[in-house]
């Protein structure tokens, strides 16, 4: 290997995805979920329970400014309102329950409860009464909620059907296994949006069959099975042809982009069944076979974890998400939203013990970065308080894809770095 190769090949070392069972393992409802009331963009919903309450499945717990509504995931009794730190580490109102045996709430209940006519509900009555977060109900990355009247009108679609991080596949695994759901699923999303061109991502490997299975309902795209190629911000201006700044949500440029779980949700939405349900990754980085499963929203890390057999040691980390951006969890309490795709354990004896964390001017961050940006100057203005200095560099373009830090020989939280210049207000 020559010089040139050397210099090379940060940009080119990067994970490769897992191959996983193609198949969802439905795991039984727990006995307490602790569910946030919240989503991205830091909006809250206001509780609509008080402690000592009984709930239904499906029920309505919280409700945002613009009429976005949370239900309870499971039937039983409001023992807690807290706060607490969510798997984003933000410091949230969250709502406890324990689990009973009462029936779960019927379509037109959930409806009325939303003060929604069953008898003529829009589209977006349902969307928003089911809790189902998508283009068209989110707010983008600032603190607000946009009113849906002045969204610009919506020219691409684009569906992932393949997840970013190397870890995760539950986006493919709904894809293969729910294919039928899917099919009717972009039939009514044609009714909604009949303008816009359907684009559907999905892996090399799943070219073939997904050509066949969704014929005239959408254009499928590979994605090589390689991580650079499966970055979200890079291949939708690929394939739509548009540039949405990557500070700036995709909306603003009239594209949508929506995964299949976020698209079977939508069609449950359609059908009168709320969104309580979850489907994530588990894998780790030791002695365990990956494994795909469905479970309430609320579910406790040590909960899931425990479902399977996988034992979390002293010294083992937990990263919500996936290893190349996810977030290390503090604590096993930490609960499954509806944001989360995988969790990833990883194993004390596969973390590095360096503790010497000096940045070695190899510039290898720089060079992996997908959008050229000088991670290695906001690296420094992080680590020595000069957060204002770092704004000189746009750490906001940053789009999270966690090459910088994957590739630092000195092992430098660069990812963390450049988040908190982004998120300085200064």
């Amino acid at each position: 290997m020559n010089v040139l190769d050397v210099l090379k090949s940060p940009a080119s070392r990067v994970p490769t995805p897992l191959e996983c069972p193609l198949e969802i393992v439905d795991l039984p409802a727990p006995d307490k979920v602790l569910i946030p009331l919240e989503y991205p963009g830091q909006i809250l919903f206001w509780p609509l329970v008080q402690v000592g309450d009984e709930v239904a499945c499906n029920q309505v717990i919280g409700r945002s400014e613009r009429n976005n509504f949370i239900h309870a995931s499971i039937s039983g009794k409001v023992v807690e309102l807290k706060t607490m730190w969510a798997a984003r580490s933000f410091h949230v109102p969250a709502v406890v329950i324990e689990k009973s045996d009462a029936p779960p709430l019927a379509g037109d209940e959930l409806l009325r409860q939303c003060n929604i006519d069953p008898q003529s509900p829009t589209r977006v009555d349902l969307l928003r009464a089911a809790g189902v977060i998508s283009p068209w109900t989110t707010p983008g990355r600032d603190d607000s909620e946009e009113d849906m009247a002045d969204y610009p009108d919506i020219q691409h679609i684009v569906i992932k059907g393949v997840n970013q991080e190397p870890t995760i596949c539950s986006f493919r695994v709904l894809l293969r296994t729910r294919s039928k759901e899917i099919q009717q699923a972009l039939v009514r999303l044609s009714e909604i949006v009949p303008k816009a061109r359907v684009k559907l991502a999905v892996s090399q490997t799943d070219a073939d069959w997904a050509a066949d299975a969704f014929a005239d309902l959408a254009h499928v795209v590979p994605l090589p099975n390689d991580f650079r190629n499966r970055i979200e911000r890079q291949y939708v201006r690929r394939l739509t042809g548009v540039k949405v700044p990557n500070n700036a949500s995709y909306r603003s440029g009239g594209v949508a982009v929506i995964s299949v779980e976020q698209l079977l949700d939508m069609y449950d939405a359609l059908e009168g069944r709320p969104c309580i349900l979850k489907t994530v990754t588990i894998t780790s980085s030791r002695d365990f076979k990956p494994v795909t499963v469905r479970t309430a929203v609320g579910t406790s890390l040590g909960d899931l974890l425990a479902s399977q057999g996988l034992v979390v040691e002293d010294g083992d980390r937990v990263i919500m998400g996936g290893p190349m951006s996810g977030t290390a969890q503090f604590t096993l309490d930490t609960p499954l939203s509806k944001f989360q795709a995988g969790i990833h354990v990883l194993k004390a004896q596969d973390i590095i013990a360096d503790v010497n964390f000096i940045c070695v001017n190899c510039g290898r961050c720089t060079r992996a970065c997908p959008v050229n940006l000088q991670i290695h100057l906001i690296g420094r203005c992080v680590e020595f308080d000069q957060l204002t200095q770092a704004q000189t560099y746009h750490p906001e373009a940053c789009i999270d894809c966690g090459l910088c830090a994957y590739v630092c020989p000195a092992h430098r939280p660069l990812l963390q770095m450049v988040k908190m210049a982004s998120n300085y207000r200064g």
